[in-house]
């Protein structure tokens, strides 16, 4: 009997020991760390205004105690980071249409707290016709071939894709064949006073030594998510019946052009006018440039014969300021390659099946081993008058 009592008194002892120790739990405050809101700042450019296609730089700095997570503008995330408590960078804002917007910046933090920068309201004014690219986006990803072909002579060749401001897609590609040129994409205007229809983010070439020497031949391939419109091609110039010229269309490509002249001491670009017997050019032009529409895979393995549809050429006729250069001529010495011409090479693109441009600035004028740079903003389709 005694056993029996001494357990129920043990049994009790523990059972206020319980109630006692789970009472002193509940009682115990829970620390929970707090952060303070993120902050953000947004540091406009002077000039609210921009012309379609063109590119505004905006400052931006965030902060967060709990660590940043990501950056909004809108509805849509601009930029993730990876915890880190503070970061300053620039945000370019670029539209392929035109209007007023209220850009809104939020940063939320790694606890879900969010802060909103003061509305930033942009005019975008003009037209540029259909944007096939601004060459305003910044390097995405790069990817080195060590070989497509090894029989071909400029098998070795690095493919990068960059963001773009484009009706045929948000991203596009270039691809440099045999290290014949240094590009940089979303490059800084070479002139900071340009006209309004000039300013903004350009694409930065500059031309390496090639196995051909300083005549300064450079194959720049561009590929885009989607093909042309079949239409908005057949509207643009087409090769006449004998050959040897265009009939006209209602449409024509352009594209803005600056070549400086002033790094390379030894190339004037006013000797280029001089020069004579350069392949498939006039120099009394000026700075040649020869522009096809192509099937970009079948292009990039044999660029010099296949995946062709047609050719232009433009001038550039003055250096150290923007001009348009406007691809209003047949490019004659590769008509009989062009499926536009009647070539029946299976290969060859008819005009539904355009995803491509290649480029070739000045070849054989003799700065391939120059400094001297080249700048390409919106390349673009428009009215022919």
């Amino acid at each position: 009997m005694k056993q029996i009592k001494l357990k129920q008194i043990v049994a009790a002892c523990m059972g206020f020991a319980l109630v006692f120790t789970m009472a002193c739990s509940e009682d115990a405050p829970v620390v929970v760390e707090t952060f303070a809101d993120p902050t953000i700042t947004v540091e406009s450019p002077d000039l609210l205004e921009v012309l379609v296609g063109g590119t505004l730089s905006f400052t931006i700095n965030v902060e967060a105690e709990a660590g940043l997570s990501t950056l909004n503008l809108g509805e849509d995330n601009v930029k993730t980071f990876s915890g880190e408590t503070t970061s300053a960078f620039t945000y370019d804002f670029s539209s392929s249409e035109n209007g007023t917007f209220d850009l809104v910046f939020t940063i939320q933090d790694a606890q879900g707290t969010s802060t909103s920068a003061a509305a930033v309201t942009v005019n975008v004014v003009g037209d540029v016709g259909f944007l096939v690219a601004d060459f305003a986006g910044a390097e995405t990803s790069s990817t080195t071939l060590a070989s497509i072909d090894p029989d071909y002579w400029d098998a070795a060749r690095s493919i990068v894709s960059f963001s773009v401001t484009s009706q045929l897609g948000s991203t596009a590609s270039h691809e440099n064949v045999g290290s014949q040129f240094l590009v940089e994409t979303g490059a800084d205007n070479p002139d900071a006073n340009a006209a309004l229809e000039f300013q903004g983010k350009a694409m930065k070439i500059v031309k390496q030594p090639a196995d051909w020497g300083t005549d300064g031949w450079s194959h720049i391939m561009l590929d885009f998510e989607n093909k042309f419109e079949a239409a908005m091609v057949e509207s643009l110039p087409q090769v006449n019946e004998n050959l040897d010229g265009l009939t006209a269309g209602t449409m024509v490509i352009a594209m803005d052009v600056y070549y400086d002249d002033t790094i390379d001491p030894n190339i004037n670009f006013a000797d280029f006018k001089t020069k004579t017997g350069i392949f498939n050019a006039d120099a009394t032009k000026g700075y040649l440039f020869d522009l096809s529409l192509v099937g970009n895979e079948v292009h990039r393995f044999s660029h010099d014969g296949g995946g062709y549809h047609i050719g232009y050429q433009g001038y550039l006729s003055e250096a150290n300021v923007w001009q348009t250069v406007t691809f209003d001529a047949l490019d004659l010495a590769r008509v009989s390659n062009f499926f536009a011409a009647g070539n029946e090479d299976a290969r060859s693109p008819d005009a539904s099946n355009i995803d491509g441009v290649k480029i070739i600035p000045g070849g054989g004028y003799g700065d391939g081993q120059s400094p001297n740079a080249l700048y390409f903003r919106n390349l673009r389709i428009i009215d022919a008058n």
